[in-house]
C-alpha cells in the first residue's frame, strides 16, 4: 500500500508540475521535491499504516497465542520485557517503523500534518473531522498501551521544530479524545466534501458517523470501573448519536495479493514456532463454537503450514498450555509430543485467518453490540434496551464477519442460533458480564490490542496467570508496556516526568488510569 500511495502521490505531482505556466514561475523550483501534498493521500496512508498487533504481543498476554521458543522471542509468553515487542506500538504509531527510526511517518505524524494543513479550510471539513476521529483512535491505542504519551506536541518536529515532545497525562488525553470524537462526529456533513480516497468507507459520511459514535462508546466503556457516572454519560451520548448497525459498518483494512496483510506475512515465515493457546482453544471447543475451524488448524508439518491444507476438525484441536517453553513443554500434563518440525498442537488456519489477504479489523459491529449488551445490563441505556438481544446480535455479527476473510466461511443462521441457545453460552443475568466479555475476547481475535484492553477493563474471561519462572512482573498479567529505551537517550527529561506521573516506575505492573 505504501508503494501504491507513492505512485499516486507521484502521479499527482507530475500532473501538477506539467500544468504549471512556463516561464519565470518555474525557475528555482525543484521538480523532485514537492512542498505540498493533497492531505487525502496522507489520510489513506494513515488508515493503512495504523498499528496491527503481532501475535507475540497482545494476543499472547490474553492467552490466545503461544510462541514457546526462547531462541526466537523471549517476550510476553514469558512475561518478560523485550523492546522488540514492547516498543512496537510506539514505533509503528509515531514513526511508522518497528525500530524507532524517524525516516518515515507513522499515522500520528500523518494525521497531525493533515489537521495542521486543513484547519480553517471550510471546503474540506469532512476530511478534517475524519482525521480527528482517526487520530483519536491512534491515541486511545497508545494510552491504553503505555499510559502517558506525547500528545499535544506529538508530530510537531517539522511543523513547530519540537524534537523532544512532552508526555501528556493519560487521563487528560482521554478527556480530550472524548471531546474530539464527540465534536468531530457531530460536525460530519454529507452535503460537504466526500473523501473518496478513504480506505474504510470511501467517504460515506453516515458510516463515519457510526464509526465515531462506536469509538465514543468504546471510550466510555473504558471508564466502567474508574468512574461509573462518567462512563454512563459517555455511553448514553454515543448510543443517542447512533452506533454501527450491521457488519457493513465495520472499520477494517482489506488486503490483496499485491498488498498483503503484514501480520499474516510475518507469521507465515516461521510458522513452526506459532501455536494457539490452550485457554483460547478450550473456550472455542467447550462452547461448540463454529468459528474454531476458521481460526485453528492441525498440520502434518508446522514448517510448511502456510502452503498446506489444515485439519480443522474440532475434536482434533488442542491449544498449547500456558507456562512452558520449548525446553519444558515435555513436562506439561498431557504433553502431545513433537510433530514434524514443531509440536503436536493447533496452529493458525493459514487458509482463512492467516491468509495473506486476511483483513485487519479495528472497530466492528460485533464489538459494538457486545459493549451495548454490557451497558444495557448495567442499566445505562434507555428503557427497553435488552442485553440478551445485543449479546445475540454481537455473536451473530462476529460469526458473519468471517465471510470478509473468505466468502466460503459461512456460518448458517441455524448454527449460530444453536450456539447462542446452548446452555453453555446462553445469556443469563447471573453470569452476564462473564458471558458478554468472553464473547468480546473471541470477537476481538485478530485485534489483540482491543482484546487486551477489554480484558483489563472487565476482568473477563477469567484467565489464570502465567506461572512461568523469570517474569518481569510481580504476578498476574501485564498491565502496560514499558517505554522504548530510545526515549531515555532522545527525550530523557520528558520521559522522567512521565514515569513520575504514572507512579514512579516504568514497568509492566503499572496500570493504565482506567484499569483500577
Amino acid at each position: 500500500m505504501k508503494t501504491k500511495v507513492i505512485i499516486i502521490i507521484s502521479a499527482v505531482f507530475f500532473t501538477f508540475a506539467s500544468g504549471c505556466k512556463k516561464g519565470f514561475d518555474t525557475l528555482n523550483v525543484d521538480p523532485n521535491n514537492p512542498t505540498s501534498l493533497d492531505p487525502a493521500f496522507l489520510f489513506t496512508n494513515a488508515e493503512f499504516s495504523t498499528y496491527s498487533p503481532t501475535m507475540e504481543t497482545e494476543p499472547t498476554v490474553v492467552q490466545q497465542f503461544v510462541n514457546p521458543f526462547t531462541g526466537v522471542t523471549a517476550a510476553f509468553n514469558f512475561n518478560q520485557v523485550n523492546q522488540t515487542y514492547t516498543a512496537q506500538t510506539w514505533n509503528a504509531e509515531y514513526t511508522g517503523t518497528n525500530t524507532g527510526a524517524t525516516s518515515s511517518a507513522g499515522p500520528v505524524k500523518l494525521l497531525v500534518q493533515i489537521l495542521a494543513q486543513l484547519k480553517g479550510n471550510t471546503a474540506r471539513t469532512n476530511l478534517y473531522n475524519q482525521s480527528r476521529i482517526w487520530k483519536a483512535y491512534q491515541f486511545m491505542l497508545l494510552v491504553d498501551t503505555y499510559g502517558n504519551v506525547p500528545y499535544s506536541e506529538a508530530g510537531q518536529a517539522y511543523l513547530n521544530n519540537i524534537q523532544t515532545p512532552k508526555y501528556d497525562n493519560q487521563q487528560a488525553i482521554y478527556t480530550d479524545l472524548i471531546n474530539e470524537v464527540t465534536s468531530a462526529t457531530a460536525a460530519l456533513d454529507a452535503s460537504k466534501d466526500i473523501v473518496t480516497a478513504d480506505l474504510f468507507y470511501a467517504g460515506n459520511i453516515a458510516q463515519w458517523k457510526k464509526l465515531g459514535y462506536s469509538l465514543l462508546l468504546r471510550l466510555g466503556m473504558r471508564y466502567s470501573k474508574f468512574d461509573v457516572a462518567k462512563a454512563q454519560t459517555i455511553v448514553q451520548a454515543a448510543f443517542a448519536g447512533g452506533v454501527m448497525t450491521s457488519n457493513a459498518d465495520n472499520c477494517y483494512v482489506k488486503y490483496t495479493t499485491n498488498y498483503v496483510n503484514p501480520v499474516s506475512q510475518a507469521i507465515s515465515v516461521i510458522s513452526n514456532t506459532y501455536y494457539l493457546a490452550a485457554p483460547f482453544v478450550n473456550q472455542l471447543k467447550n462452547s461448540g463454537d463454529p468459528r474454531l475451524k476458521f481460526i485453528a488448524g492441525k498440520y502434518a508439518n508446522p514448517a510448511t503450514a502456510p502452503t498446506t491444507v489444515p485439519d480443522t476438525t474440532s475434536a482434533n484441536q488442542f491449544g498449547m498450555p500456558i507456562g512452558y517453553n520449548s525446553a519444558t513443554l515435555s513436562t506439561a500434563p498431557g504433553f502431545r509430543g513433537a510433530n514434524g518440525s514443531g509440536f503436536n498442537y493447533s496452529q493458525i488456519n493459514y487458509s482463512i485467518f492467516g491468509s495473506l489477504t486476511a483483513p485487519q479489523f479495528f472497530v466492528t459491529y460485533a464489538q459494538t453490540q457486545l459493549l451495548l449488551a454490557e451497558a444495557a445490563f448495567r442499566g445505562w441505556l434507555p428503557t427497553g434496551s435488552t442485553p440478551d438481544v445485543y449479546y445475540a446480535n454481537g455473536i451473530r455479527g462476529a460469526m458473519d464477519q468471517w465471510t470478509t476473510y473468505n466468502a466460503a466461511a459461512v456460518i448458517p443462521l441455524a448454527t449460530q442460533n444453536a450456539f447462542i441457545n446452548n446452555p453453555v453460552n446462553a445469556y443469563n443475568t447471573a453470569n452476564a458480564l462473564n458471558l458478554i466479555n468472553t464473547q468480546y475476547w473471541v470477537a476481538s481475535w485478530g485485534n489483540g490490542a482491543e482484546a487486551w484492553a477489554n480484558f483489563r477493563r472487565s476482568g473477563f474471561p477469567a484467565l489464570t496467570p502465567n506461572p512461568i519462572a523469570g517474569q518481569s512482573i510481580t504476578g498476574g498479567f501485564v498491565r502496560r508496556y514499558v517505554y522504548p529505551t530510545l526515549e531515555l537517550s532522545a527525550n530523557l527529561s520528558n520521559y522522567k516526568a512521565a514515569v513520575a506521573d504514572i507512579g514512579g516506575t516504568d514497568n509492566m505492573d503499572t496500570r493504565i488510569f482506567w484499569d483500577k
